[in-house]
């Protein structure tokens, strides 16, 4: 297997919306898309590999190109075994698609215990027969998102020879441990010495929630051209267009509400039951609402709706009464940014 490096000379920077189970599913990225600047490129959260030759079509609704795909997607998925990854990929290149990507970041606890995401550093072997069978089966179009570690952040670091090894397209980096899940300072200086080591393009990726921070990190890191965002989107669906622009746009409340009502119906259609329905935008509203002056308070009611009826009404009511975003984003990049931000720096 042929290993050339990917890092050649990107003159524009390329944005991917990040996988978030739950969220950023197809009628999210659907209704951002009718709504919102969106990224060049979206990542799907993840679908497990299967035992058995046979992929149930309900597994790959999400990807599903004869419905809307509003943003060119790479499909991802997670598992551990070489035999069921070769099996799902050639379901995605039946599906149509040329890209895949390996999720090798998930932190949570139970999913690692059985080797799966972020515990796939742990079994450098294992890793290496998955790299081998993505790379043969989607050449030239196989990916990996990992973590700098698990319990330490250079684990990532001492496996990078073996990922360098492999022909991979990209490797995106979330730069945290898995102990630190989703809190806590990202590590630049590790993510440093991973974007100089690694022979393939990088992705960065964490806290990237306002302009500033991508400023911040573009110019940190000049050679880094591909960026992730998640989180950030999800808490301010306008935060793309500030990124495009390079300054902070006005975000208007009449759009936000159009995206929630499209968001609403789309799942409706979709979906069987209210109850599903909810718990779709509920998972939505745990990250919007942490973007907003008084978004505890709207929490605190969304939380407890039992009908679509009764959320249309409390949501309905909040924009009645006016909608205010917050000035900054809460942010985990490094104290000294952060500082600097504070004092107009």
């Amino acid at each position: 297997m042929k290993v050339d490096s990917g890092k050649q000379a990107e003159l524009f920077d390329t944005f991917y919306l990040a996988p978030l189970r739950g969220v950023t599913v197809r009628v999210f990225r659907q209704a951002l898309a009718e709504c919102f600047a969106v990224p060049d490129l979206a990542v799907a959260p993840f679908i497990p590999t299967v035992a058995g030759s046979r992929v149930k079509p309900g597994l790959l609704s999400d990807i599903d190109k004869s419905a809307v795909q509003s943003v060119p997607l790479i499909p991802q998925l997670i598992g551990k075994d070489a035999d069921q990854l070769r099996v799902m990929l050639r379901e995605f290149k039946n599906s149509g698609y040329l890209r895949a990507d390996l999720n090798a970041g998930c932190p949570w606890p139970f999913v690692m215990k059985k080797g799966r995401g972020c515990g796939l550093l742990r079994d450098v072997d294992n890793l290496a027969r998955l790299l081998e069978v993505g790379c043969t089966e989607m050449e030239k179009g196989f990916s990996i998102k990992v973590r700098l570690g698990i319990d330490e952040p250079d684990l990532l670091l001492r496996s990078m020879e073996l990922i360098n090894r492999f022909p991979l397209c990209e490797v995106t980096v979330h730069a945290r441990t898995a102990r630190q899940m989703y809190g806590g300072e990202v590590r630049l200086d590790v993510f440093e010495e991973i974007a100089k080591f690694c022979r393939h393009p990088v992705v960065y990726n964490g806290d990237i929630r306002s302009v500033d921070d991508f400023l911040f990190l573009k110019q940190r890191f000049p050679q880094v051209k591909r960026w992730m965002i998640g989180r950030g989107i999800s808490i301010d669906p306008f935060l793309m267009e500030s990124v495009k622009a390079g300054v902070q746009v006005g975000r208007d409340p009449e759009r936000l509400c159009d995206f929630l009502e499209r968001a609403l119906r789309y799942s409706i259609n979709e979906m069987c039951g209210e109850r599903q329905v909810l718990g779709r935008l509920k998972e939505l509203w745990s990250y919007l609402h942490t973007g907003m002056a008084d978004g505890v308070r709207l929490w605190d009611s969304i939380k407890i709706c039992r009908t679509v009826a009764e959320y249309r009404r409390v949501v309905a009511a909040a924009f009645e009464r006016g909608i205010v975003f917050k000035i900054r984003i809460a942010s985990c990049l490094p104290r000294c940014y952060s500082e600097t931000k504070l004092q107009g720096g």
